[in-house]
């Protein structure tokens, strides 16, 4: 399918007006050029206090993508607009804080047919305007063929959403023939993506479709030397973290594992098991392990089992749970001998109900101890 997007991104239409020098000014003449009037800032700070609500902080810090504003006349058509369409004031307030300048946008070329195309594919107004609240830049432009091609591709309001929340335009802004079309063919045939993976990737790295082509070629280049292969059940998370990373920080996290003391195939295995790894910090994997192999009493086969370990709270999760452990363990119960991604692995409801609530006659406190063992002095938060 060619979609030909004649796509005109927003600027700032609110230009100052020139003013003629006066007569009484010696250098005025018939022949002088005209000089244009400074804009004045305070006018712009003021009216986004007096028309949107916001704090005086919040305005000055707004009122530099107006502060050419000398006019009331086009902010207040769209703010006229966006209430009698149904936008919440404090949707509205959040959307001109991030961005004031869509308070210049046209509301007959932009405004109008943007919400009226979403209105029409399935969209609440309640929808709208949450929409128009996390990511204000997109109805700087009109995006309404954008709304077509997306959903005709993912097939759902609930998908299309995704896509219209990535913020500063994102992957509307992008040309559809030229960026877009040509990565989402790629991640579906090449890497063997589904629909569905292709919405998680837009939720957690938009990036790797608004890149150029040959940045997503390079992404799974990267990921399948790291061990993973293309038909691996992580291969998508894999694609997910590497491709908001650059190659020398990979490199960075590969080598802490490997200085920790695990193998070029462990550090495969483990990335495999669980991509996100590469985005941890390498203090946090570092102190994790020392906690897992000290205290935990984890040995290094027990963490590539479960390598989930190093992405958990070490303060929330590892050192509770492991305290409870301890705690089994004194009082001789059977429980305690297993091993300890028993402890670690369940929610924090369902461990409750499975290693407090059974021994709570036995071990009066019990609870108590798991609840103060999350807020110990001197433990970071990792």
């Amino acid at each position: 399918m060619s979609i030909t997007i004649n796509l005109r991104l927003w600027r700032n239409p609110c230009l100052h007006q020139s003013l003629p020098l006066s007569r009484s000014t010696p250098l005025a003449s018939s022949n002088a050029p005209t000089q244009a009037s400074p804009p004045n800032p305070h006018f712009s700070v003021q009216y986004l206090i007096q028309s949107c609500g916001l704090s005086s902080d919040e305005a000055l810090k707004a009122s530099k993508h107006i502060h050419r504003l000398k006019s009331p006349h086009k902010p207040d058509a769209v703010l006229r607009f966006l209430r009698d369409t149904g936008v919440s004031e404090s949707d509205i307030k959040t959307a001109v804080s991030r961005n004031a300048g869509i308070l210049c946008s046209h509301v007959e070329k932009n405004w109008r047919p943007n919400i009226t195309k979403l209105q029409e594919v399935g969209f609440s107004m309640e929808d709208i305007s949450g929409i128009i609240s996390v990511n204000p830049d997109l109805f700087g432009f009109n995006f309404v063929s954008k709304i077509e091609f997306w959903m005709g591709f993912l097939g759902s309001v609930e998908n299309l959403s995704v896509v219209l929340k990535v913020w500063r335009g994102g992957l509307i802004a992008s040309s559809l023939e030229k960026v877009i079309m040509p990565n989402l063919s790629f991640l579906l045939k090449d890497c063997g993506l589904s629909t569905l993976q292709i919405v998680r990737v837009i939720k957690s790295s938009p990036k790797l479709l608004s890149s150029k082509l040959e940045f997503v070629k390079r992404v799974p280049e990267r990921v399948e030397e790291l061990g993973i292969a293309r038909s691996s059940a992580s291969f998508c998370d894999a694609l997910i973290a590497v491709s908001s990373m650059s190659e020398s920080s990979i490199d960075a996290k590969v080598n802490n594992l490997r200085n920790i003391g695990f193998s070029q195939e462990e550090v495969a295995l483990l990335i495999s098991k669980y991509p996100l790894l590469l985005k941890k910090s390498e203090k946090s994997v570092v102190r994790k392990m020392e906690f897992l192999m000290k205290e935990a009493g984890c040995d290094k086969l027990h963490v590539i089992r479960n390598p989930f370990f190093l992405g958990c709270s070490l303060e929330n999760r590892l050192i509770p749970r492991n305290i409870v452990r301890k705690i089994l363990i004194s009082k001789g119960l059977p429980v305690a001998n297993l091993k300890f991604a028993t402890f670690a692995r369940p929610s924090d409801e369902k461990f409750v109900e499975k290693f407090i609530l059974p021994y709570e006659h036995v071990i009066p406190g019990l609870h108590r101890a798991y609840a103060d063992a999350g807020r110990i002095e001197g433990i970071d938060h990792l």
